[in-house]
């Protein structure tokens, strides 16, 4: 791999940007608005604003660049990802795509916007005749009643599920060749508020000496990736898609683990030093009533299952030949 196209630039195309340029992998961002500021040349991992995903239109026009980590050039352009004809020029000589974008935590904006974006990706990766990678969720598998692996059949249990399962769907059935990478909660040095439930609800309440509070059992096995390990899967995945058939799809597991959420909490304030408080318990019906005013925590109460039972992420062979990050030190990057 010598160059690479992100699509989006949150927490997990920061991260992938930030792998691949100290690869010495030539790397453009993808982002309606453009690089909200220059991009920085330190040797930190690279954060930026989110990308979400729009069916507005925006034209290709601005551009921004600066060498990488490892040298690497890391070019940054305004496109509109669910525009075929501006993602096609963005697209235009380089070896894989990773599709970074996404959308509000809405099911209702998902099932608007998010199938013409992946329609838009695997078509433009098609066109071209290079690999796309996704980063995906557990949702469509949030049912099961034992761990999730490679191999577990869907089982959504609600609409964000049923949209997960139906795109995963469409990318194996479409002529581009593409992987899914699947994580469970994320983690690490670009984790963001709104969509990291362990720094929105546990690292960042008990660093600012407050109570964590978790709309979940704390004693159940939660799954648990650190970003840099989705990022790291997601790199290798790109290169295995070049040894599989045209027109395929392979469905990767990152590396992960289950720790309890309590555990977490319990770790945070040893690593902080603080007074270890007990988490504040939200009960289902709880996030049910906040819910009726409050849209994601209405979302959030539809995928009980994976918070008040127990979520376990089993990695395949992909995610063990990387090697698993210890959650802690996740929880170090964000603290």
């Amino acid at each position: 791999m010598k160059s690479a196209l992100i699509i989006g630039y949150g927490q997990i195309g920061a991260e992938i940007a930030s792998q691949l340029s100290a690869a010495g992998v030539h790397t453009t961002v993808a982002t309606r608005s453009g690089p909200e500021r220059a991009p920085s040349a330190a040797t930190t991992p690279m954060t930026a604003s989110t990308a979400t995903a729009s069916a507005s239109g925006a034209s290709s026009a601005t551009t921004a660049s600066a060498p990488g980590i490892g040298g690497a050039q890391v070019s940054h352009i305004r496109t509109d990802a669910s525009d075929s004809a501006q993602l096609l020029q963005a697209a235009e000589g380089v070896d894989v795509i990773f599709a970074c974008a996404h959308a509000a935590y809405d099911s209702r904006v998902w099932a608007r916007l998010l199938p013409q974006l992946d329609s838009a990706v695997m078509d433009t990766a098609a066109s071209l005749g290079i690999p796309v990678v996704f980063p995906e969720s557990v949702y469509a598998f949030a049912g099961l009643r034992g761990a999730i692996t490679e191999t577990s059949p869907f089982a959504p249990v609600e609409d964000k599920g049923r949209i997960r399962q139906s795109l995963i769907e469409a990318r194996q059935a479409h002529p581009a060749t593409s992987a899914s990478v699947v994580a469970g909660d994320l983690l690490g040095t670009t984790a963001q508020q709104w969509s990291s439930v362990v720094r929105m609800c546990i690292t960042d309440p008990i660093a600012k000496g407050r109570r964590a509070f978790v709309p979940a059992r704390t004693d159940v096995a939660h799954g648990i990736t650190v970003i840099g390990d989705l990022a790291a899967a997601m790199i290798r995945a790109a290169h295995t898609l070049a040894d599989v058939p045209a027109n395929s799809h392979r469905l990767h597991i990152a590396p992960s683990s289950n720790p309890t959420l309590g555990e977490l909490v319990e770790f945070t304030h040893r690593h902080l030093g603080s007074k270890p408080k007990r988490p504040l318990v939200l009960p289902r019906w709880s996030t049910r009533v906040a819910g009726v005013v409050e849209r994601s925590m209405f979302e959030l109460n539809q995928l009980a299952p994976i918070w008040y039972s127990p979520c376990v992420i089993e990695p395949g062979e992909l995610g063990a030949s990387l090697g698993t990050t210890d959650w802690r030190q996740g929880v170090q990057q964000m603290l």
